[in-house]
This record gives structure tokens, sequence and C-alpha cells, in this order.
């Protein structure tokens, strides 16, 4: 049985930041749950939690498929941060819990398709104030803006598999790139989220 930490970033970066794979086109997976939770430093935010079972693995190609409980699945490939995939069980139920945190960068890009995760990092560290359980990503992407507010101090994007993200800014210089860009604009943005699975079952 694999450990929290190992399911944990397995499990949340196949279904919420892996690339999918053409040949299993379904409709953007819902979450089943939406909460919201304050945490110290970022304000309130949105709690978005997916049930999901494990399918399959193919450890050659690290492309793993996933089922939502209304059927739907979705072939997603692994980035080498998860390991050994070979920890999974097949038919196990998992509970994916996804926190959007702060953005730490932000500027217009000229290039580069919508939802593409460009760089990913776990941070060991985690940061003070998250909920306890919860691992912390960092990410790097391309996303459509949807709602840009300066005053606010938050940007709305798409980020992975079309899940709309609204995530404050972190520093002063994140600020003042937020009046560079308007919402349609297709921007690169990294930003810091929180995830956490229960092993348990649903």
């Amino acid at each position: 049985m694999p450990s929290l930490r190992k399911l944990s970033y397995a499990a949340a970066i196949a279904l919420v930041a892996g690339s999918s794979v053409s040949a299993l086109a379904q409709p953007k997976p819902r979450p089943a749950d939406v909460d919201m939770v304050t945490i110290g430093g970022v304000g309130t935010v949105t709690v978005l939690t997916y049930k999901v079972q494990f399918v399959s693995a193919n450890p050659a190609t690290r492309q793993v498929v996933l089922q939502m409980p209304n059927g739907n699945r979705w072939e997603v490939v692994a980035p080498p941060l998860v390991g050994d995939l070979s920890y999974f069980q097949v038919g196990q139920h998992l509970t994916i819990r996804v926190v959007p945190g702060v953005v730490t960068a932000l500027q217009k890009a000229t290039q580069g398709t919508p939802g593409a995760v460009l760089k990913e990092t776990a941070l060991n560290a985690g940061l003070p104030g998250w909920p306890e359980g919860f691992g912390i990503r960092e990410i790097t992407m391309t996303a459509t803006l949807v709602d840009v507010a300066p005053a606010a101090g938050t940007v709305t994007f798409e980020g992975p598999l079309g899940a709309v993200r609204t995530v404050r800014a972190s520093n002063d210089k994140v600020l003042g790139d937020l009046a560079k860009v308007q919402p349609g604009d297709l921007a690169k943005i990294t930003y810091l989220e929180g995830m956490s699975v229960d092993a348990t079952g649903w």
C-alpha cells in the first residue's frame, strides 16, 4: 500500500495536471464537492473534491487511466515526480482534494497551448497555514485568463483540464503585472497549489 504522500502526488497530478490523451477524450471532470477554506496569508479559497478509481498504468509510457463515478475515464501521462506507478492497486478508490493557493509569477504569453503544464515541482517543506495533510506543488503553465481583478489582487484562469481557478497575487510585482493583462489573454503563470488524497475509499 503506498504512503499518503506518494499516493497524493500520483493520483492528484494524474487527474488535475496530467496531459489528456485524445483517444480517450471525455467531458471535463466535475468535482464531487466544492467547499471553502480560509488559509492564513491567502484568504478564503475553494476546495475542489474529486472521487476517482484507479484503472491501470503503463510503467513504460507512464500513462495512467482513472475513472470517475459516472464511468467516464481519462488517460493521462504521469510525470517522473509521481514515482513508481506499481504502488497503485487496480480498483482503488481515491478522494482527491485540490486547494488553489497564490500566484508567484505572471506575464502575457506570445505563444503556447492553453492549459499546458510547462513545469511542476513538489515543495517538500510545505507552506505555513495550509490544512494538515495537504502536499504543496508549484506549477508553471500557459493559461487563458478568465478574469483579472487588480483591486482584489486576484486572477482567474483556466487551469489543467479546463478547471477554473481564482488565485491571489503573492507579491507587489505580481500585483503590478495584473495591470498588464486582461481577460481573454494567454498568459504564462506560476502558482502554488495544495493537494490531499484519502486512499481509504469513498
